[in-house]
């Protein structure tokens, strides 16, 4: 069967995982959110993760319609993890290199063979440097601000704040920042609706 991956990496919010739950639901890819990860972590085991604990930890992931669900002691966990808090945690648990390892290995593990499109901050640049096509996808931070808004219900400006932090955080830390792969397509959403950077990248697929 081989293996085909794209990669979609991009600041938080940009519509990342939106755009890869579209691929996944039209052209047959199974999506791995690499940031549901980094967020299950800092759900189950906070701020603090310690190594141990991290070896411990059962994520059970199974595959439905093409999306990957996260399971943990029997509970999924993945529809759990959307609050700005917890992505704010997810931010700084993955500067430390021990939870990027346990990250990666478990989804590298899990793509070995199929179609995937793996969106995060460093999927093209870190997890897979050899994917098939590299998207970055990112969108300026008000309109980021908006749109999680808009998912969670919380107060524009203090999303506003948050994304403006977290892009802070992300582009700044020792390990694994934020940055466009080498290769990758740059797509600014600000302007474009869902559709819009579906055609584009359809588009990029047919090209390659």
């Amino acid at each position: 069967m081989g293996r085909f991956i794209i990669t979609i990496d991009g600041p938080a919010g940009s519509g990342k995982s939106s755009i890869a739950e579209l691929l996944s639901k039209r052209d047959g890819f199974i999506h791995i959110n690499s940031g549901a990860f980094y967020r299950s972590i800092a759900f189950i085991l906070g701020d603090e993760p310690k190594k141990e604990e991290l070896e411990r930890l059962k994520l059970d992931v199974r595959v439905k319609d093409g999306r990957m669900l996260i399971f943990h002691n029997s509970e999924r966990i993945d529809d759990k993890l959307q609050a700005e808090a917890i992505g704010r945690i997810a931010s700084r648990i993955a500067r430390i290199g021990f939870v990027r390892d346990f990250v990666n290995s478990t989804i590298r593990s899990a793509a070995k063979e199929g179609r995937f499109v793996v969106d995060g901050r460093d999927c093209g640049s870190v997890m897979f440097k050899d994917a098939d096509l590299k998207i970055y996808l990112t969108a300026s931070a008000e309109e980021r601000a908006r749109r999680r808004s808009k998912q969670t219900g919380e107060d524009f400006a203090f999303v506003f704040k948050e994304i403006k932090e977290r892009d802070e955080q992300d582009r700044n830390r020792d390990i694994a920042p934020l940055i466009k792969p080498e290769g990758a397509f740059e797509i600014d959403s600000s302007n474009m609706d869902i559709e819009g950077v579906y055609k584009k990248i359809k588009s990029l697929m047919e090209s390659r």
